[in-house]
C-alpha cells in the first residue's frame, strides 16, 4: 500500500523524541571531538604575476605573450626547487621547518592562459602559513634573475599577516551544523527504512489493501489505564471468582 505524504509526516511525529536522541548524541560527539582532537589548519595565500619577457613597448605581442605563458610552467617547479626551499629555511630558520617539510606544505597552481601563479600554504598558525607564503614569493622573485637570467616577476598580491581567516578544515560551528544535517538525514533514513522493511498490519486500509478482503469488525486498542478502571469495581471473593460491585 502507497503511502501518502500525510502518513510519512505521522510517522516522523511518532519517532520525534528517537530523531532527537540520535541528533543529540551526533551533535555531543562532535563537540567533544572538535573540542579535544581537531586541531584548526589555517590556509595563507599570494600571488605571482608571470610579465611579458621583454620589458618594451614593441614586444608586447601575443608571441611575448605565449612565451611568458610557457615560462610558467617552468616557473613552478623553479619556486619548489631545493635551491629555493633551502635559500628560505637559510633566511629564515623560525619557520622550524626541512626543505622537504616547506616543499610539502606549499602548493602552487596556476590558470589555464593565466599569468598569475597562486601560491597557498597550511599550518596551525596563520601567520606562519603568510610569512611562508611572502618569503617564497620574495625569495624566487629575488633569486630568479641569476636562475633563468629574467626579471619578468612581480609579487602581486602578498599574504596578509594581519588578518584572522577562519580555519579551512572547518570551524567548532559549521562542524555542528555539518553534523546536525547529516544525523537528521541518517536518522530519516532509518526510520523509513525501518518502516519499509516492517510488514505489520497497522489499519483496517492496510488489511483491505494486503488481504484483498474487507473488514468485518476491529478491536479498538486496549490501554493499561482502561484495564484499570475496568477493575476498579471488582471485589475478589474467592480464588478464581470475582464479584462486581454496585
Amino acid at each position: 500500500m502507497e503511502k501518502t505524504i500525510l502518513d510519512y509526516i505521522n510517522l516522523i511525529k511518532k519517532r520525534f523524541w528517537l530523531i532527537m536522541v540520535f541528533v543529540l548524541i551526533s551533535c555531543a560527539t562532535t563537540y567533544y571531538v572538535s573540542k579535544n582532537f581537531v586541531v584548526p589548519v589555517y590556509s595563507a595565500s599570494g600571488q605571482l604575476l608571470v610579465n611579458n619577457i621583454v620589458n618594451t613597448p614593441e614586444s608586447n605581442n601575443l608571441n611575448d605573450l605565449s612565451f611568458s605563458l610557457n615560462l610558467i610552467e617552468s616557473f613552478k617547479e623553479i619556486i619548489k626547487s631545493p635551491t629555493i626551499m633551502k635559500s628560505v629555511i637559510e633566511s629564515h630558520p623560525e619557520f622550524g621547518l626541512t626543505s622537504e617539510e616547506l616543499s610539502k606544505k606549499l602548493e602552487i597552481k596556476s590558470s589555464e592562459k593565466s599569468q598569475v601563479i597562486n601560491l597557498s600554504v597550511q599550518d596551525e598558525s596563520y601567520t606562519k602559513a603568510a610569512g611562508i607564503v611572502n618569503a617564497v614569493s620574495q625569495t624566487f622573485i629575488r633569486d630568479l634573475p641569476s636562475l633563468m637570467r629574467v626579471d619578468n616577476v612581480t609579487l602581486l598580491t602578498p599574504a596578509d599577516p594581519t588578518d584572522v581567516p577562519g580555519p579551512s578544515n572547518g570551524g567548532f560551528a559549521m562542524n555542528l551544523v555539518i553534523s546536525f544535517v547529516v544525523s537528521l538525514m541518517a536518522a530519516l533514513g532509518i526510520i523509513l527504512l525501518m518502516e519499509t522493511l516492517n510488514g505489520t498490519l497497522r489499519s483496517e486500509k492496510e488489511a483491505e489493501f494486503d488481504l484483498g478482503l474487507p473488514v468485518i469488525a476491529t478491536i479498538a486498542t486496549i490501554r493499561k489505564r482502561d484495564l484499570g478502571k475496568a477493575t476498579d469495581g471488582k471485589t475478589r471473593v474467592k480464588e478464581g471468582a470475582y464479584v462486581t460491585a454496585k
